[in-house]
């Protein structure tokens, strides 16, 4: 806010200068009317403003659970690829997680098969049965059949004999009957088995599959290809969720992100404005470029509204490095 406000000390400076001349003028003084001749002071066409230096992408790591740290595999400066690890926790705990699931996984899969086969030998027996009373059914026609055929003259013997055949049929046909009851109950509980065992398998795989996360989120993996601009983490110390552990950083474009545009100036910055820039760690080099948007949502930051424009640079100066402060001098409209 320093440029801001010195930028509007000078303005109300000047504003003042021209009212002491007018109040000081022939037939001047607190009642004189002002000289008509003088044009009233213009605005600024320039604004300025602080700014930072951001890479195109960067992100701020940390772990997501506590652990110590027990691998850190890369050094600042390092150029990293996407998703190559930067930090690793003690895994002994977790790992041992993952064989556990692994193993109860490997149990329901038996399970399955197991169940899978009863059902196999249920269903089988069951259509077996189908088949037994399909004959037993047959059996008591043939019977019946015999029976009708006697000869009118038939004896009482033959008939006796005709009816304890059809009796005989019928009651076979009720066993087969009541045995394809009980393969259909059996068929029915195999399936619900395999329904048991299944479910079992599904409880075992999201045991693994949470296991296995667990054991993945113990490492800290770079999100995209770029440089380790910051790293934080040693063998040995603990690390804890919420605390930036490495810092990574795309380096193939920057620009410049003003701090303290206000709200009573915002208007008259507009994308597309050409910029120029200096760079507090880098004297005597001036850089152009261009406003490329400005934020709609203005941040309360120490009880004043600020946005934030963010600036394309023309060029990319030797020695340019993130977080370095700016002075950004952007052409206002009115």
């Amino acid at each position: 806010m320093r440029r801001l406000a010195l930028v509007a000390v000078v303005l109300v400076a000047a504003v003042g200068g021209a009212w002491l001349l007018l109040g000081n003028a022939p037939g001047g003084g607190p009642g004189a009317t002002p000289n008509p001749s003088l044009p009233p002071v213009p605005p600024s066409t320039e604004l300025v403003a602080d700014g930072r230096v951001v890479p195109v992408r960067s992100a701020e790591l940390g772990v997501g659970v506590p652990g110590e740290i027990a691998e850190v595999p890369v050094a600042e400066g390092d150029t990293v690829t996407a998703g190559q690890p930067l930090v690793v926790l003690d895994d002994t705990a977790a790992a041992a997680e993952v064989e556990a699931a692994q193993a109860a996984v490997a149990a329901a899969e038996a399970g399955v098969t197991r169940a899978e086969a009863t059902r196999a030998q249920a269903v089988a027996q069951r259509e077996a049965a189908i088949a037994a009373v399909d004959q037993a059914r047959a059996g008591v026609d043939r019977a019946r059949a015999a029976r009708d055929g006697l000869p009118s003259g038939a004896s009482t013997a033959q008939e006796e004999a005709a009816d304890a055949d059809v009796a005989a049929a019928t009651a076979a046909l009720e066993a087969a009957r009541a045995n394809l009851r009980a393969a259909t109950a059996a068929r029915d509980a195999a399936t619900a088995g395999v329904a048991a065992a299944q479910a079992e398998l599904d409880r075992a795989s999201a045991g693994l599959a949470a296991a296995e996360e667990a054991l993945a989120g113990l490492t800290v993996t770079a999100p995209f290809a770029g440089i380790v601009a910051s790293l934080d983490a040693r063998v040995g110390e603990r690390a804890t969720p919420g605390i930036v552990l490495v810092r990574v950083a795309d380096t193939s474009g920057w620009r410049i992100e003003t701090t303290d545009l206000d709200e009573t100036i915002v208007a008259r910055v507009a994308p597309g404005a050409p910029v120029t820039m200096t760079f507090d760690g880098l004297p005597g080099v001036t850089v152009e470029g261009t406003v490329t948007s400005v934020a709609l949502y203005g941040a309360t930051v120490q009880g004043d509204v600020v946005y934030r424009a963010v600036v394309e640079p023309a060029s990319v100066p030797e020695g340019l490095r993130w977080n370095m402060t700016a002075t950004v001098t952007v052409a206002a409209g009115e």
